[in-house]
C-alpha cells in the first residue's frame, strides 16, 4: 500500500468517526495497521502525517465547529469531492455538524478557509508543466505560502493539479528551484 492510500484511510476512518486507537485498528483493520507501521515506522507517525494528532486519539470525537473545520480542511487538502450532496451520503454526521454550526454546506466550507472558487477537482486550463512552475515562483517572489495544506485551501485546483502532475507537492517545489 502507498503512503497515500494509507493516509487516505486513516482519514477515511476519521472522517467516519470510526476508532484510530492502535490496537483497534490492528484488529480491525490489520493490513492498514501493518502497511501504515512498515512505511511510517509506527501508527504514531502515520497519523501524525494524516493530520491527526496522536494525543487526540481515544478522546472525545464531538464534532464541535473547530472539529468541523479541522476536518473540512483535512477533507478539501487531501482530495475529496467537497459537495454537499456527496458528502451528505458519505458522511452524515459531518454534514450535520457543518449545517448545525454554520447554517450551510458552503458557509462551512469558507469557514474552515477553504475558498469556494478553487474547489471542483478539475485541472485548470492552459496549466502545464511550465506554466505550473511559474505559478510556484510567482507564489515565491510574493512571498506567498507554499505549504501545501495552505495553497490547497487557497487554490485547490492548481495545488492538485501540480500534486497529480509532478507526484507529489515536494517533488514540484524541488523542479522549481532546480
Amino acid at each position: 500500500m502507498i503512503r497515500e492510500a494509507i493516509i487516505r484511510k486513516i482519514v477515511e476512518r476519521d472522517v467516519a468517526g470510526e476508532s484510530l486507537l492502535e490496537d483497534e485498528v490492528r484488529t480491525s483493520d490489520e493490513l492498514l495497521h501493518a502497511a501504515a507501521i512498515e512505511d511510517f515506522g509506527s501508527w504514531e507517525t502515520a497519523l501524525e502525517y494524516s493530520g491527526v494528532r496522536a494525543r487526540d486519539v481515544g478522546r472525545s470525537r464531538e464534532l464541535t465547529a473547530d472539529r468541523t473545520a479541522q476536518q473540512l480542511r483535512r477533507l478539501c487538502t487531501t482530495g475529496y469531492d467537497l459537495a454537499a450532496m456527496v458528502n451528505r451520503s458519505r458522511n452524515r454526521p459531518l454534514y450535520d455538524a457543518a449545517l448545525r454550526h454554520h447554517g450551510s454546506w458552503r458557509a462551512a466550507l469558507t469557514a474552515a478557509g477553504i475558498n469556494l472558487s478553487n474547489v471542483s477537482r478539475r485541472r485548470p486550463e492552459n496549466f502545464d508543466r511550465e506554466t505550473m512552475i511559474l505559478w510556484l515562483r510567482e507564489r515565491q517572489a510574493a512571498s506567498q505560502s507554499l505549504v501545501y495544506s495552505e495553497v490547497c485551501l487557497e487554490n485547490r485546483d492548481k495545488a492538485m493539479a501540480i500534486r497529480r502532475t509532478f507526484g507529489s507537492w515536494q517533488r514540484a517545489i524541488n523542479e522549481m528551484t532546480s
